[in-house]
């Protein structure tokens, strides 16, 4: 089963975060992101999942000061299992053809567009 969501709004990285660093603007806005991330999930009506899945993220952004892939990527993954659609992100066995940063031209708007596609048990685990 493959299922879809579309999170409006320039994609916040994921902060790594100690006790202190928790407080600090970055920390609260990429937390904050990954509460938007949850709330399109169940908005989306996408199911927990219990198997293996492959992940395909695609963020669509305006410049070059984005924050890197990875963190982009471990945003959407904690929002995902805040969620409760992915309750454990090893679930996550490989990320999909495509998944990257983009250039979102005049015509479209800041976003991340999510593809989660459950596998069965054997076909994650080759």
């Amino acid at each position: 089963m493959k299922y879809s969501l579309i999170i409006p709004g320039r994609p916040v990285p994921a902060q790594r975060m100690t006790r202190r660093s928790k407080w600090t603007e970055r920390a609260r806005k990429s937390l904050e992101y990954q509460e938007t991330v949850a709330w399109w999930a169940k908005f989306a009506k996408i199911p927990r999942i219990e198997g293996p899945v492959i992940l395909t993220v695609r963020f669509y952004v305006y410049g070059k000061n984005h924050g890197d892939l990875s963190n982009l990527v471990k945003a959407i993954e904690d929002g995902l299992q805040y969620a409760g659609v992915i309750p454990n992100d090893k679930q996550i066995v490989r990320y999909g053809e495509g998944t990257g940063i983009y250039s979102a031209d005049g015509r479209k708007f800041e976003r991340a567009e999510v593809e989660i596609e459950e596998l069965g048990y054997w076909e994650g685990m080759t």
